[in-house]
């Protein structure tokens, strides 16, 4: 399965964290979302959103169920794994899944965009 990540994931110190070997990944863009910051947090999530708007990422390849099940774990219930298309830097598009925010938990996220050199990721000790 290919992973696309825009947040947390796409930091090697995270995927140590939560056990799980720093996997192949490349350059994504995924069109059609938008990437807000959770509410007190430093982590974000994304929502569907306008065809214009776009999300940039790492799209990570052939991950097997047991990463995706450490993954899971990790994203909790907050995220929903859905099948997306992104784009690879070289124009190629690659079907993938992704964690996103489901309409109905649209709430618990900030009107500000987020963005990935704000973010810490050697400030978490789980």
């Amino acid at each position: 399965m290919n992973l696309f990540t825009y947040g947390s994931l796409m930091f090697p110190e995270i995927w140590k964290r939560i056990g799980v070997a720093n996997c192949c990944s490349m350059p994504a863009t995924l069109y059609g979302f938008a990437r807000y910051r959770v509410i007190d947090t430093q982590f974000p999530g994304i929502v569907r959103a306008g065809s214009a708007d776009l999300v940039r990422g790492r799209m990570y390849q052939d991950l097997n169920e047991r990463t995706l099940a450490r993954i899971d774990a990790y994203e909790s219930d907050l995220y929903e794994r859905l099948d997306v298309t992104v784009q690879l830097g070289d124009a190629k598009w690659v079907a993938c899944q992704t964690y996103v925010i489901a309409d109905s938990r649209r709430h618990i996220l900030s009107d500000q965009t987020w963005d990935p050199t704000d973010f810490d990721a050697t400030c978490f000790g789980f």
